[in-house]
């Protein structure tokens, strides 16, 4: 293979790249705490389209971190199922 064929290649890839950044940007995932005291929503290039903080919580800061941390880690669990599901056959 020539540096030609390998600088179309590369080309091609980055087409690619641009095409599935494209897909994942409509995609929004959103994780909770327990109560949905907290939600996080993100798309799918894991750019935040929105947070919201229950008025419970809002005065008590150990328990909003908490809550953040248990929103964040629900949403990185949809965030993967999300991905696996979309391109699920081009990850195995």
């Amino acid at each position: 293979m020539g540096i030609i064929d390998k600088l179309k290649d590369i080309n091609e890839m980055r087409k690619q790249a641009k095409h599935m950044e494209g897909l994942l940007a409509t995609e929004t995932v959103t994780g909770h705490s327990s109560g949905s005291k907290i939600q996080i929503t993100i798309d799918g290039n894991q750019n935040v389209k929105s947070v919201e903080v229950s008025a419970e919580v809002a005065g008590d800061k150990s328990e909003v971190a908490r809550h953040i941390r248990a929103a964040l880690e629900d949403l990185f669990k949809q965030h993967k199922k999300m991905l696996q599901k979309k391109f699920g056959s081009m990850m195995q």
